[in-house]
């Protein structure tokens, strides 16, 4: 078997380990936040605005308001102690994953260096993702939280409704499934954060012990998940080789499933005598498929509907005509252009497919 897919059958291992790592965290966060519910809308009912003689509504409103937002910095408090303390210590696992990874997988030994400690901590707490370091990502969550609990409670309270009538604007109703309440989008909002900073934890922790082994790893490879749900910034990205210092890494967007595995130096580069390893093989939703296969060509053995689903009608006629290749559906950051951006770039293709 291929060194290549030793690496990508141990990574797809430790990534299906790490979505349940991501289920429990988003399940302490989700308590967290009902244990928040709970006490707003108990504040909600000792304090009642509409209980009061209009005269003295804005007062009472004034004072649940300041309440709700102590209550949510108390929330935010715990988050980010919780969320910083997690993530530094998932990226020392990470780290020293990946130093297992280099260590036992390669046929003859190699003198692989296990980053530090504060290296890897700091790769997760100081590097930026989407624009923002994890520290501001934790924090606009209780921001978004209390600034939607602040408009439900405001919006309730100018149209005259009743207290029960405000309580399910914030929780929703059973009918419903309590889906349709403001707390849903915040429960939505929370998995969407953690998922994403487990992401980013992994994979910043996963470059940092690339770079620091940077005289056997020559490169990083983008593994997209094979499967409906893979964004087309993924796919577009799926197979591609960046050098260790830079280039694109997950997450590529919020709740984005990519990975990444190391491409090693050759045995020539490396200066030991041994033949280079066969194609391998990689695992998709169809099973085991080839390791050199992009998300592209496991596209084109998948249905005309399928096809449809994953990449838009307009998108899949242009690439199955042959007139735009899958990675051209995005920019060189890996933006997605518009049905109008492609238009204005590649019009002959839309007159051709039309």
């Amino acid at each position: 078997m291929a060194i290549a897919d030793d690496f990508l059958n141990s990574q797809v291992d430790r990534d299906i380990a790490l979505e349940r790592y991501k289920r429990g965290q988003v399940l302490l966060v989700l308590e967290m936040l009902a244990r928040v519910e709970e006490d707003i809308v108990a504040q909600i009912n000792r304090m009642d605005p509409m209980s009061v003689r209009e005269s003295y509504r804005g007062a009472r409103l004034t004072r649940l308001l300041a309440a709700v937002q102590e209550r949510i910095d108390e929330y935010g408090e715990l988050l980010e102690s919780t969320i910083m303390r997690e993530h530094q210590q998932l990226a020392v696992d990470e780290g020293r994953f990946g130093v297992h990874l280099l260590n036992e997988l390669p046929p003859v030994a190699l003198d692989v260096i296990t980053p530090a400690a504060a290296t890897l901590k700091a790769a997760a707490t100081a590097r930026p993702f989407q624009g923002r370091l994890l520290r501001e990502w934790v924090r606009e969550h209780p921001a978004a939280v209390r600034m939607r609990l602040r408009q439900a409670i405001r919006q309730g309270v100018a149209q005259g409704e009743t207290i029960d009538q405000i309580v399910r604007r914030i929780r929703g109703t059973k009918a419903a499934g309590f889906k349709d309440g403001v707390m849903e989008i915040n429960r939505r909002g929370a998995e969407a954060m953690v998922r994403t900073a487990v992401s980013h934890t992994v994979n910043a922790a996963r470059t940092a012990t690339y770079q620091e082994n940077a005289d056997i790893v020559k490169g990083v490879q983008w593994v997209a998940t094979l499967d409906s749900r893979t964004s087309q910034t993924c796919i577009s990205l799926d197979g591609k080789v960046f050098p260790v210092s830079s280039g694109p890494r997950p997450p590529a967007h919020v709740n984005c499933r990519s990975s990444t595995i190391p491409v090693l130096k050759s045995w020539k580069e490396l200066g030991i005598p041994l033949g280079e390893s066969p194609v391998g093989t990689r695992a998709s939703m169809d099973g085991q498929v080839a390791a050199d296969l992009r998300y592209a060509d496991w596209l084109k053995g998948q249905s005309k509907e399928f096809q449809d689903e994953v990449l838009g009608k307009t998108r899949a006629e242009l690439w199955r005509s042959g007139e735009i290749p899958m990675d051209k559906f995005v920019d060189y950051s890996g933006r997605v252009y518009s049905l109008e951006e492609l238009r204005r770039r590649y019009p002959k293709a839309f007159k051709e497919a039309a």
